[in-house]
């Protein structure tokens, strides 16, 4: 019985250490720079403005080895404005499946606007990743901090075999495993008595699924998987396990009830009188 018990509390350990590594990936992530006071700046990727890429109408990138990027810069503010270079990064899940830097060394004068064109070597992305992507172009300072910042979404005509499709698969497969020992485990009622052990025993299956759901929606081109769509996904699909587990009225022997524990007591007093 301590084995089971010390089995269980590992478990809990691991995944309370799994969803504080989700809560550290979500709390930590960089919030969006405002823009520096005065400045106005467009920038457009193969003719696109970025101001005019949604979610329904997202960035087709993949189709050519290159990117042009147009950038244009207006600085109507009291203070010089120093540009160091422009990153062009895709994130998944806190996660950057690819990311193209370009150095530039602006020194912008305030009243004074520029253009600058130039193209990104892109000829791996399709390697990196496939489906839609949420994407941001950021412009970084000479001390390399976030200046200004844009997000759009990307959608990359990439392989399956990519970074990320070969992620998505690996996430695929984990979970998979898991849920094999999971049904295991109820076939030959092996799971924990105690509720709260047995609802945790489900939790990994559940973020998993929703791991996998996140990543076959955006590798299918069907969803750009934002913290605004993946974080409610982990949350129903974990949160909707750990509720299967702890209401599934399975257990190892589960324990007698109290009359069922009376009844015998009463029964073996007879014997033993007898």
């Amino acid at each position: 019985m301590s084995l089971r018990r010390g089995s269980g509390d590992t478990r809990v350990r691991q995944l309370l250490t799994v969803i504080l590594v989700a809560a550290l990936l979500v709390l930590h992530a960089p919030a969006a720079a405002a823009d520096p006071p005065g400045l106005e700046w467009s920038i457009s990727i193969d003719d696109r403005d970025l101001a005019s890429v949604s979610r329904n109408d997202p960035l087709v990138l993949g189709t050519s080895d290159s990117a042009r990027v147009r950038l244009n810069l207006d600085n109507q503010g009291p203070e010089e404005l120093l540009v160091r270079s422009i990153r062009i990064e895709g994130r998944v899940i806190g996660m950057a499946f690819f990311s193209y830097t370009t150095r530039l060394d602006i020194v912008l004068p305030p009243g004074e606007s520029t253009e600058r064109r130039f193209d990104v070597d892109i000829s791996d992305l399709r390697g990196q990743a496939t489906g839609l992507l949420p994407t941001s172009v950021i412009m970084i300072s000479p001390e390399r901090d976030t200046l200004a910042k844009r997000d759009f979404a990307v959608d990359v005509q990439g392989s399956v075999a990519s970074v990320y499709g070969a992620f998505g698969l690996i996430m695929a497969g984990i979970t998979a495993v898991v849920l094999a020992g999971l049904l295991l485990s109820i076939w030959r009622r092996q799971l924990p008595i105690n509720r709260w052990q047995r609802a945790a025993r489900f939790l990994p299956a559940g973020l998993g699924i929703g791991l996998v759901v996140t990543f076959t929606l955006s590798a299918t081109s069907l969803l750009v998987p934002s913290a605004l769509w993946w974080l409610p996904l982990l949350i129903f699909c974990g949160g909707g396990a750990f509720l299967v587990g702890y209401l599934l009225p399975v257990g190892s022997d589960d324990p007698p009830t109290p009359s069922e524990s009376d009844a015998a007591e009463l029964d073996s007093g007879d014997r033993v009188v007898r």
